[in-house]
């Protein structure tokens, strides 16, 4: 806390201040002080005002609490959900390894054939002998 013993009060000049208001920072003597919850302040209305600020601190403190419980309820209930997903999938896997071990060897050979026809357009579009070939070639020697 600042140094009080060369301040004097608010209210009586001539008197030497004892405390500093907790809320506007104003010097006050012994006569003058307003204790409350621990705290000194000049009058009343600051001492309501500090609790009055309280209140609104702890209402936002305890709405902040609120929705981090929230969000972690939430995340543990997502967890959850994708427990259960893979579970499902490797009871469906380990009941119907077959077919899917079958399946998936058919979408293998579909995405290379689509990738040789992909490869095989491209190769007709592009011609064997350009003048931009050639050229690209000479510049690269």
């Amino acid at each position: 806390m600042a140094d009080i013993s060369k301040s004097y009060c608010l209210n009586h000049p001539d008197t030497p201040a004892v405390a500093r208001c907790a809320t506007c920072g104003k010097h006050v003597c012994a006569q003058c002080v307003v204790e409350r919850n621990g705290s000194k302040y000049c009058s009343d209305a600051c001492a309501a005002a500090a609790a009055n600020s309280t209140g609104r601190v702890n209402t936002a403190a305890d709405a902040e609490r609120r929705i981090a419980a929230r969000a972690r309820i939430r995340t543990f209930v997502i967890i959850i959900i994708l427990i259960a997903i893979a579970a499902g999938a490797w009871h469906y896997y380990q009941g119907h390894k077959d077919e899917v071990n079958d399946a998936v060897k058919k979408a293998g050979t579909t995405v290379q054939k689509s990738m040789d026809s992909t490869k095989q357009t491209i190769q007709k579009g592009v011609p064997g002998d350009s003048k931009y070939k050639r050229d690209t070639e000479a510049a690269v020697k």
